[in-house]
């Protein structure tokens, strides 16, 4: 571990401590226990190291470290931080990020999307954007806790609900083609029974509409096909395959769909 210049031995005892406790986050409380001192000056202590570069403040009472040489252990922290950051409030870990959690993708993480009951602001942790999405309380459904740290769980949307989520935003999840790599590398673990369930239950029709197609277009969970055609049987609008593309393309009846992609794309999405 290496320690900058701007820690002196106080701070630099006090993080050898909590580091040697596990605590890469920590709260006002733990830096209490070890320095000895009233909460009043261990805070006005915590701000110089905040002012200084060497912690981040979280949220009121609750720091992260980050000196030199803990850059791993505060990547691996971001999924509790989004727990932290959401408070009270019912949430889960969703799109992009719950992607990242189950493996569907290796692309690197930017920002940190977590799906809440209560509007809250985003906010930048450091060098990363946590960005809330709001969801009526109903909505929040398809959730599983996960392990995140050794010693930490959060709650993340499971596969089948995280495959809905990108499909209804694939601007959430990194694009289009990205969900569908999502979709293909885990058609293994996919319950595709579950997944019928969700699509009935869920509030987005165009991710229906989406799924389906490309799953018809990729031979995958030929079982399930003609439940998500019943699904979205009753819904005569059309959307595009890809809502951040242009507006153009055929129509397909089928599913209800403008394909504004080139098709092959999809397959090129899989194996390119």
């Amino acid at each position: 571990m290496i320690l900058s210049k701007t820690v002196g031995p106080t701070s630099a005892k006090l993080i050898h401590a909590l580091l040697a406790q596990g605590k890469n986050l920590f709260t006002l409380n733990d830096a209490c226990g070890i320095t000895g001192k009233e909460k009043q000056e261990t805070s006005d202590f915590l701000r110089d190291l905040v002012n200084r570069g060497v912690l981040s403040r979280i949220k009121s009472g609750i720091f992260l470290i980050l000196i030199m040489g803990q850059e791993k252990s505060q990547l691996d922290n971001w999924p509790v931080i989004a727990r932290i950051l959401a408070g009270e409030n019912d949430y889960f870990i969703s799109h992009y990020s719950a992607m990242r959690l189950h493996g569907m993708t290796t692309h690197p993480l930017m920002d940190v999307i977590i799906t809440t009951s209560k509007r809250i602001a985003s906010k930048k942790v450091h060098d990363r954007l946590y960005q809330f999405i709001y969801s009526k309380p109903e909505h929040l459904w398809g959730i599983l806790k996960q392990w995140a740290t050794k010693q930490e769980k959060v709650c993340v949307s499971d596969i089948e609900r995280t495959l809905l989520d990108g499909f209804a935003r694939p601007d959430l999840c990194g694009g289009l083609k990205e969900i569908i790599r999502g979709l293909w590398s885990k058609q293994k673990q996919i319950d595709w029974d579950k997944l019928i369930q969700y699509a009935k239950r869920y509030h987005s029709k165009a991710a229906v509409k989406r799924l389906g197609f490309t799953l018809e277009k990729l031979n995958l969970g030929i079982d399930c096909i003609s439940s998500l055609e019943n699904i979205i049987s009753s819904k005569k609008d059309y959307v595009l395959l890809d809502p951040n593309g242009p507006k153009l393309g055929r129509y397909l009846s089928r599913w209800k769909l403008r394909i504004n992609i080139n098709e092959e794309e999809i397959m090129t999405s899989v194996w390119g």
